[in-house]
């Protein structure tokens, strides 16, 4: 469907602070990186400029958002500046996200309706909250009890057999995540194991998924059984404790990617982040909305005292990263308007703070998306030492950019 857009804003002067309106031109959207689904039309003058962003039909929001934002920034130049954003629907979480836009760049949202007369509509903000909207985080990991209803006296003793030897691995940085119908073992968030529950019966085996050496990936496959004596066969033993040697020689030599390495540092570091966050939490649900936002790569949970907290790694994209976190703080504000506690922790409260944890070389393009927010403590940056990727956070108290941890 091509939309004449010049022309719905020219009809409806009134819905816009501005007219004048002109369509950026393509070269521009591709050299300024903007997200190429959308339309982007600039009026106004040099003390105050105003864009649009429109979106024709479905979208992803984060692309949505970045892409509003990255026209504001450009537009603007250090100027203040107006975005409106046109779609024909916004969901909640996405409305929570544009409110938290303020400062030298704000923005509005304009409902969209092809066949309806006016069929442009600015939602005012304080509209934004009247729909009732409930995050379904879905179901929740299950516990052992679980597992002991599910499988037969064999199979339960055989599990038994099995986590007491991933258990023997604790030390190693090795730990269990239970979910519906598997239990995955993991060394930081990479699979090393898998036991998967296929109808009555079981089935283990080494999980080699993370890495693309295809010799290694054959040495490493193998399938595990207890054995006649209780224990777990040699080969499947013997294969688990490479891969832990690959990894842990991987780590030591640097040549372990940074997300993951970073996953290790944060969730076995033993002094800043049991001092400042507490203990480490498991997601604890399957999400089925909003999965992006809340799933464990992409945010990190922790318990100090009855609070819950929450990290979020920026080792790339800066701008993308701090647009998931708006949304994820947006989801998650929303959550606990309406339901008490956290999502699989009812008596737990979450503090209302998303930690942004970066690299120095991203200080400066975070603080300036900071400057366009309302509330910018509500996500404090905390520096990463130049070290940390052989000295974990030692020192990292001295790096905060916005404090209030504790707050």
């Amino acid at each position: 469907m091509n939309i004449k857009w010049k022309e719905l804003w020219d009809a409806n002067p009134d819905i816009f602070s501005v007219s004048g309106w002109e369509e950026c031109p393509e070269e521009v959207r591709k050299g300024w990186h903007l997200p190429s689904q959308f339309d982007y039309f600039s009026a106004g003058d040099i003390s105050f400029r105003v864009g649009i962003i429109a979106a024709q039909g479905v979208y992803r929001e984060e692309d949505f958002l970045l892409g509003g934002i990255l026209w504001g920034r450009h537009l603007g130049n250090g100027s203040r500046t107006l975005i409106y954003y046109v779609a024909k629907e916004f969901s909640p979480v996405f409305l929570g996200a544009v409110s938290q836009i303020g400062g030298m760049l704000f923005a509005r949202t304009v409902f969209w309706r092809e066949k309806l007369t006016p069929n442009l509509y600015v939602l005012a903000e304080k509209d934004y909250d009247k729909g009732f909207f409930r995050l379904d985080t879905g179901e929740l990991h299950p516990g052992w009890e679980h597992w002991q209803r599910e499988l037969n006296p064999v199979a339960w003793n055989h599990l038994t057999v099995i986590n007491r030897y991933f258990q023997s691995l604790a030390k190693r940085r090795v730990r269990a995540v239970s979910e519906k119908n598997k239990i995955t073992y993991c060394w930081g968030n990479i699979q090393i194991a898998e036991f998967k529950k296929k109808g009555n019966k079981f089935e283990l085996s080494t999980k080699v998924k993370w890495t693309r050496n295809k010799n290694i990936a054959s040495k490493f496959l193998k399938l595990g059984w207890v054995d006649f004596s209780g224990n777990l066969n040699d080969e499947f033993c013997r294969a688990i404790n490479g891969i832990l040697e690959l990894l842990e020689n991987m780590e030591i030599n640097g040549s372990l990617d940074s997300r993951e390495l970073l996953d290790l540092k944060i969730i076995y570091d033993r002094e800043f982040i049991p001092q400042y966050f507490g203990k480490y939490l498991e997601v604890p649900w399957y999400p089925k909305d909003f999965s992006d936002l809340i799933e464990s790569r992409q945010l990190y949970f922790f318990q100090r005292d009855q609070s819950i907290r929450m990290i979020k790694p920026v080792l790339e994209k800066p701008s993308l990263k701090v647009v998931q976190t708006l949304l994820a703080f947006s989801a998650f504000e929303n959550y606990t308007k309406h339901h008490q506690g956290f999502p699989g922790y009812p008596q737990l409260e979450w503090n209302h703070k998303i930690f942004l944890f970066c690299e120095a070389d991203y200080m400066e393009e975070l603080r300036l998306c900071q400057s366009w927010l309302k509330q910018p403590d509500n996500y404090p940056l905390i520096i990463m030492p130049k070290e940390w990727r052989t000295e974990g956070f030692k020192g990292v108290k001295d790096n905060f950019i916005a404090f209030g941890i504790d707050a």
